[in-house]
């Protein structure tokens, strides 16, 4: 069974969409989201430890939940918005977490949380100006974390859908102005003058502030900046009422930070959603860079996330200060055990240094922020060690913390299917 999530709030294109689906299967199911209330995924990871499988949200994503299950293919259909599919589109892919559960293993060659269920095969249909490549490679690597195939871009706008045929009319954000796809970024003489004097620092996890491993990143990256004597100020977007003075502050300060962490192998949704509510001219220029983290520890499951970054400061009409690329992050909000509080001050510690070296320096374009992501790939070496020593005890340090906040249920569990049964 194909699943088809449409979120587009123009109104129904069910008919338009099963005729491009038309070769591909005649067993489509289409959900026009538009209709749900749908809310953005919080990043509390009840779903793999307190209550596996199930969303901690309360909302009608649940539904889709019980169709995802039982389908083979999932399309999802969104308007575009920086080049990539708008924050209506990513919201309904955050949520997707339940279909995982919290044991890691390697699969092709890349570092994964196991299969809830079965694989699924996934594409991107899209409306708009939407970068092909970047729309590509997402879809690529969300078939791979679900242990499928990417099923491909479809275009639904007629001038792309043209493009789709291979004829060259199709205006990406690359084609159109390759600023706005690669990011305008200082030279070296540049990031090096004016120093900032002031840091802006919005904190885009949708994860409350108190359980934010981005905020514990923040906190430690401005002891290093504040080392130098340059102050900052912090806007956390999981609160909707800091919204209105974080985009004023975004607006007239002229050196800003972004800190996220990487969700379903780009930007939260609810990054997304207020980087859309930005306004599209600003009255003084301003440097925009960017502290992007992971759980894994590998450098290239951050690097979409990056590229998407690169696209973004030109569009918000900003130069690009180069983005901090680091994985590792998940233990940070675990830190009550002794052997992982002296792990986790080491990684805190590293992002001290790098605020004492952004305060020299301006920008995260530099080759000690390059050396700072550690490993692009786990070694074969430590892929081997990880399955005959460490699985196991990362299986069961990970059923200690289920314990703690109180799971009753295995963390591998399989709800949804226990109750069609």
């Amino acid at each position: 069974m194909i699943l088809v999530l449409n979120t587009l709030e123009s109104g129904d294109c069910s008919e338009q969409i099963k005729e491009i689906l038309a070769e591909k299967d005649d067993n489509v199911e289409i959900i026009n989201t538009a209709e749900l209330k749908i809310m953005h995924c919080m990043g509390c990871n009840m779903c793999w430890l307190k209550t596996p499988g199930i969303c901690a949200i309360k909302d009608d994503y649940e539904i889709i939940l019980k169709k995802i299950v039982k389908a083979d293919s999932l399309w999802v259909i969104a308007d575009t918005k920086f080049g990539f599919v708008d924050y209506r589109g990513k919201r309904v892919l955050d949520r997707i977490v339940p279909m995982l559960n919290m044991y890691i293993e390697f699969r092709d060659g890349w570092e994964r949380h196991q299969l809830r269920y079965h694989p699924l095969n996934f594409g991107v249909i899209y409306k708009g100006n939407g970068n092909r490549e970047l729309l590509e490679e997402w879809s690529m690597r969300v078939a791979r974390n679900m242990a499928g195939k990417s099923l491909g871009v479809i275009a639904l706008d007629a001038q792309q859908a043209r493009a789709n045929a291979n004829v060259d009319v199709f205006e990406s954000a690359t084609d159109t102005a390759p600023e706005i796809a690669m990011g305008t970024a200082a030279t070296p003489g540049e990031c090096a003058a004016p120093l900032p004097q002031h840091v802006l620092i919005l904190n885009g996890s949708p994860r409350v502030k108190k359980n934010s491993n981005t905020n514990k990143i923040i906190e430690a990256f401005a002891e290093g900046l504040e080392s130098t004597g340059i102050t900052h100020k912090l806007y956390s977007l999981s609160n909707r009422t800091e919204w209105d003075e974080a985009r004023e502050a975004f607006m007239t300060n002229d050196n800003i930070i972004i800190a996220l962490p990487l969700f379903v192998e780009c930007l939260p949704s609810l990054l997304l959603e207020f980087l859309s509510t930005l306004p599209t001219e600003r009255k003084q220029p301003a440097k925009l860079s960017f502290i992007l983290h992971s759980g894994f520890d590998e450098g290239h499951q951050l690097r979409l996330g990056e590229k998407f970054l690169q696209s973004l400061p030109a569009q918000l009409g900003c130069t690009y200060g180069g983005t901090l690329v680091k994985g590792g992050s998940f233990l940070l909000r675990m830190r009550d055990n002794n052997y992982i509080k002296k792990v986790t001050d080491k990684i805190l510690a590293s992002y001290t240094k790098m605020g004492h070296s952004f305060a020299l320096n301006g920008t995260f374009s530099t080759p000690e922020a390059r050396k700072f992501t550690g490993p692009e790939k786990n070694p074969k070496i430590g892929v081997l060690l990880f399955n005959l020593i460490f699985k196991r005890i990362v299986k069961k340090n990970f059923e200690r913390f289920a314990n703690d906040w109180g799971c009753t249920r295995p963390l591998d569990d399989k709800p949804y299917l226990t109750q069609q049964k």
